[in-house]
């Protein structure tokens, strides 16, 4: 036999050997292509799904849009990459799958990249370890533990108001970088006991770290689809160490402690504001020892052997990543509307005003369990712009849902909440507008009870919702009661990209003034 004969057989060899292969790793999944051929969708490009078709995440929540417009359906199935993807705004779909034990896992390998990032935590960690770890979490977010956080809050609160009133000198102002080292600073003093200062070259580094650490993760994320994670993973390779020594160092100087000094629990320091330390004598509930924030409280756990050292690591970087990020989004995403809505804004100004006549108050949670319209336009606000606009879960075995559907294992699911709470048929036909009637009694009564999830619903909801929406709210009585907001921002103009959490495609601008009364 010739040289190139042989070449020519070893060729034939190689190709049946490709095809081979490559028809038996078909055969293997024909469960997960029977499967998808049940759901209209789209198949995509070959290797790459519907991953070219999205390109960035600058554009992915409005081709998820485009995707239920033209398949004509809330529950589609198509692909990204090799895997199988079912991409869902129905709510008893919703229900179903959030609510089913056995899909307790989050998608892969949509995670994996948030689960690197963060050394472990809550949002991407497994089943088994994010039953664990929430169970002995939990307590950190009792309502008796975020009831002692409002002097912090409301200490903040004032700090803003300060801040804001320098924003009063300039027509348009951008504020979304400020809201971030307000709520990042929150967060840090609620869950780590340490207060970060303006100025402070550390305290700006890491703002510009989360920042971008936030903003690259969702490329990261749907490139794990075709194994590119890591490699581009590199472009925010500082951030992410910078993030991390800080944060081990902060918990080495802690677990220094020791436990006798560490367990002391100190009322907020907040003698700079009298008018607020009078109000708090006044309370008889604030006079109560603060409960152990996270960080005590971890670091209990960790002592005791009950979690290790990673995991200790990765829930402290999740638990701040997570609060002061999506905090930081809701509030300027509020403010925008009301920007937008001055109807709106008066009537929940003239709402604040009755309850507090001085503009130097302090907000309790008897206030903020009165102050409804305030609680509609928060709702209303999330709803239009959920913090966390899409999450994924991952069959790890057939499982049956209650209408009999049996979804295979090696399926993806997808929940795009964004469309969840756009949707006409269920919010009606003027879904895409600023409405806080929406959430009068009368008109949730028939809404099915997963047609609003804006952080997200089920045993593996967001652990930390009730701090962020205290704290939202806090802030804002704040801000509307001293200042009024404008913008020439346009709702139907407004561009969106996820960075995990949403976030605008241009920054809007704000006029702010200072209210006489």
């Amino acid at each position: 036999m010739e040289l190139a004969d042989k070449q020519d057989f070893i060729k034939l060899i190689i190709l049946s050997l490709t095809l081979a292969l490559w028809f038996y790793w078909l055969w293997m999944r024909k469960s997960l292509y029977l499967f998808a051929l049940r759901f209209p969708g789209l198949f995509g490009w070959p290797i790459f799904g519907i991953l070219l078709r999205i390109k960035s995440q600058h554009n992915l929540i409005q081709e998820f849009g485009k995707i239920f417009k033209d398949c004509k359906a809330y529950t589609v199935c198509t692909w990204m990459g090799t895997y199988p993807i079912i991409i869902t705004a129905d709510p008893p779909f919703i229900k179903d799958v959030l609510s089913a034990k056995e899909l307790l896992n989050k998608a892969q390998p949509l995670y994996q990249p948030l689960y690197d990032a963060f050394k472990g935590g809550l949002i991407a960690s497994p089943a088994d370890q994010w039953h664990k770890n929430r169970r002995m979490i939990n307590p950190s977010f009792h309502q008796k533990v975020l009831t002692s956080f409002l002097p912090v809050f409301n200490k903040a609160k004032d700090g803003a108001i300060l801040k804001f009133r320098n924003f009063t000198r300039n027509e348009h102002v951008y504020i979304s970088e400020e809201l971030q080292r307000i709520t990042l600073s929150i967060t840090f003093e609620t869950t780590m006991g340490n207060e970060m200062k303006k100025g402070d070259q550390v305290s700006e580094e890491l703002v510009k770290s989360y920042v971008i650490s936030m903003e690259k993760l969702p490329i990261e994320c749907f490139l794990a689809y075709v194994k590119l994670d890591r490699l581009y993973a590199w472009f925010t390779k500082a951030s992410k160490e910078f993030l991390y020594k800080f944060l081990k160092g902060l918990l080495y100087r802690k677990l220094s402690q020791t436990p006798s000094t560490e367990n002391i629990r100190l009322d907020v320091n907040i003698s700079s504001n009298n008018s607020v330390n009078s109000d708090l004598h006044e309370n008889k509930a604030f006079n109560e020892k603060k409960p152990n924030i996270f960080i005590d409280h971890a670091i209990n756990l960790y002592r005791e052997g009950k979690i290790s050292h990673q995991d200790l690591i990765g829930e402290t970087n999740t638990i701040v990543s997570a609060a002061f990020e999506t905090t930081a989004n809701g509030l300027l995403s509020a403010l925008l509307m009301l920007a937008m809505h001055p109807a709106v804004q008066e009537r929940l100004f003239e709402e604040i005003e009755n309850m507090f006549p001085d503009k130097d108050f302090f907000v309790d949670c008897e206030n903020i369990n009165n102050l409804p319209y305030l609680d509609m336009v928060v709702n209303e606000t999330l709803r239009l712009m959920p913090s966390i606009p899409m999450i994924g879960r991952q069959v790890i075995q057939d499982t049956t849902l209650s209408n009999g559907l049996v979804i295979p294992k090696g399926i993806e699911i997808l929940v795009s909440i964004f469309d969840l709470h756009r949707r006409t048929d269920i919010w009606g036909v003027n879904a895409d507008k600023f409405n806080p009637e929406n959430f009068l009694r009368e008109n949730l009564q028939e809404k099915h009870s997963h047609a609003y999830i804006p952080f997200s619903k089920g045993v593996r909801d967001c652990i930390g919702w009730k701090y962020a929406l205290m704290t939202i709210k806090v802030l804002l009585a704040g801000f509307i009661r001293n200042f009024s907001f404008e913008t020439n921002v346009k709702l139907e103009n407004l561009k969106f990209t996820n960075n995990v959490s949403l976030k605008y495609t241009n920054e809007p601008a704000f006029t702010i003034k200072d209210r006489c009364k």
